[in-house]
């Protein structure tokens, strides 16, 4: 059996300038970092003693005889871009819950390819696998989103992405110093809404209004040079700018609820933030006020607080 291991994403800036509709024409920057949350997937093929060809499971059991009549859109789309016929019993578990704005779908795609290509002793780079995946969720399921997601998945760490018109990119890690990156994450929180969404009929409705995309894209170059200045506070300035530009995006960015709870998290002491991924729900990150103690913080939201740090790794084998 072989066992992937595939982190989640915080994206801080750029967000829905990734999508080929607006990169195509202007290119894109974005930064964020991967965190130490991860889904795991377990795939092997399936021991012809056993009475079926194919077991996958996740939120729910497929048994079928049948790898084209599998339910799950990821899992079909990489054995049917594998060419996959034979038997596999494929498993998922994650630290977090799915449809969160974590990339999680993503990440999830890149860890099933990752584990495929081990059973066939390949060793993929990053960027195959990122562009792999991209190819599986944009092309072949024809599914509605960005591709920053598949890249955070596969490479992990703390960076940048420039993405080009034809949509090749470059993945740099940010120069900033280990005590800044310390410092950083001494101040970042993540709180959960409470709630999942279906991200791709909020994705869908991203593929449009490229005036507020050109506004993200400059706060995008903006947040950049305060990674490089190494200035926490600017970080969180640009964060609520460029927060206020995604939400007129689409109307299902954000809700009355999610405005609520923002005002309520700059209440108790954060500065800036943003809630991750397409919109809707899922988590809420922010930056805390020098001097906000996150203990102090993590008391006020218990259960809804997810402790957390950076992952300098992307979607890694762990076993095999």
């Amino acid at each position: 059996m072989i066992i992937s291991k595939t982190p989640f994403r915080v994206s801080l800036f750029g967000g829905s300038t990734d999508y080929e509709s607006y990169y195509s024409k202007y290119g894109s920057l974005l930064v964020g970092f991967t965190i130490d949350k991860y889904c795991y997937t377990m795939v092997r093929k399936t021991p012809k003693i056993l009475g079926y060809k194919t077991r996958v499971s996740y939120s729910k059991v497929e048994v079928l005889n049948d790898n084209s009549r599998i339910e799950h859109n990821g899992v079909r789309g990489v054995l049917e871009y594998l060419k996959i016929k034979y038997g596999v019993e494929i498993a998922h578990i994650s630290d977090i819950p799915s449809q969160t704005g974590t990339g999680s779908s993503s990440s999830f795609i890149v860890g099933l390819l990752n584990a495929f290509y081990a059973i066939q002793n390949k060793k993929p780079t990053k960027k195959e696998l990122a562009q792999e995946a991209i190819y599986i969720e944009r092309k072949l399921l024809n599914e509605s989103g960005g591709i920053q997601d598949q890249i955070w998945a596969a490479y992990g760490g703390i960076n940048s992405i420039d993405i080009n018109k034809e949509g090749d990119f470059q993945v740099k890690p940010l120069p900033v110093s280990s005590e800044f990156i310390e410092k950083f994450f001494s101040r970042c929180v993540l709180i959960y809404m409470g709630k999942t969404r279906k991200s791709y009929k909020i994705a869908k409705s991203h593929d449009c209004n490229s005036k507020y995309k050109e506004n993200i894209q400059k706060i995008a170059h903006k947040g950049y040079k305060s990674f490089l200045d190494q200035d926490i506070d600017g970080v969180a300035t640009l964060l609520n700018q460029s927060w206020e530009e995604k939400k007129r995006v689409s109307e299902l960015v954000s809700s009355d609820e999610i405005d609520l709870r923002y005002k309520e998290l700059k209440e108790n002491g954060v500065i800036g933030g943003k809630l991750l991924g397409s919109g809707g729900s899922g988590f809420m990150f922010g930056i805390l006020g020098d001097g906000i103690t996150k203990s102090d913080f993590k008391k006020k939201y218990r259960s809804n607080f997810l402790d957390f740090t950076v992952s300098l790794n992307g979607s890694e084998i762990i076993n095999g």
